[in-house]
């Protein structure tokens, strides 16, 4: 699998001197050919590296900590609790602060209880709430790519401990996610922040610490009985 960033360039000419030959690029043409090509080497293997370390993972347990801004009001809520991850699609995030609440996926199924409402709600992926798209990454590089164009992140922010990547979407959803940054370990490879922005300017963003792989999770984690007096509803956004 090879992602390629494309870099265009232009040839100067100085006035009253010879063209050059076109197999004798300008210095600066050499250096963008340079950045291209570095950066197509470096995504590589960064992705390469992600795919090795999905394929020895087979479950993965970690606290998050999520803050939204919701633009229109102007606002930001935090949350947190702990997210879990099973082969090969089963997940779990447990919302603890301020109110519990339960995620459940599994395959393309998407269930959300809010004890609080005594409540339901049943998504699938396609209309799933921009703030569950990260969710993605666990599923691994063919997924991700699947879904994402993907490519080096030009952010300011340096950090000297992750590889930030750039992720669009593919496909647009009902509520759809614009984009997403991602950082993950350069030793580990996996994800260590998001930053997920929606097509309102909302922004989500999800810190994973303290997180454990391939540690034994009982099946019953991941199982959802619905209580028999709760209300299931569809996509209410």
């Amino acid at each position: 699998m090879a992602l390629f960033l494309l870099a265009s360039s232009s040839a100067g000419r100085v006035a009253g001197q010879a063209p050059r030959e076109s197999h004798d690029p300008t210095p600066r043409e050499t250096e963008r050919t340079d950045d291209a090509s570095g950066e197509t080497r470096l995504l590589d293997r960064v992705l390469g590296q992600m795919d090795a370390a999905y394929q020895g993972l087979q479950s993965y347990r970690a606290e998050f900590l999520q803050e939204s801004e919701i633009k229109s009001f102007q606002r930001k809520t935090e949350a947190s609790g702990k997210v879990y991850f099973r082969k090969p699609s089963e997940m779990r995030w447990s919302y603890l602060k301020p109110e519990k609440r339960e995620v459940y996926l599994s395959g393309e199924q998407i269930r959300i209880y809010m004890p609080s409402r005594n409540q339901v709600i049943e998504q699938t992926w396609n209309d799933a709430m921009p703030g569950m798209a990260p969710a993605r990454l666990f599923m691994g590089v063919q997924e991700l790519v699947g879904s994402f164009f993907v490519s080096l992140a030009d952010t300011e922010e340096r950090d000297e401990k992750a590889h930030c990547l750039h992720l669009t979407p593919r496909k647009k959803g009902t509520i759809s996610v614009e984009e997403i940054l991602l950082w993950v370990g350069k030793e580990d490879f996996l994800p260590q922040r998001t930053v997920s922005s929606d097509v309102l300017g909302n922004r989500t963003t999800l810190v994973f610490r303290n997180a454990e792989v391939n540690v034994p999770l009982e099946e019953d984690l991941f199982r959802f009985e619905v209580p028999p007096d709760a209300e299931i509803v569809g996509n209410p956004f």
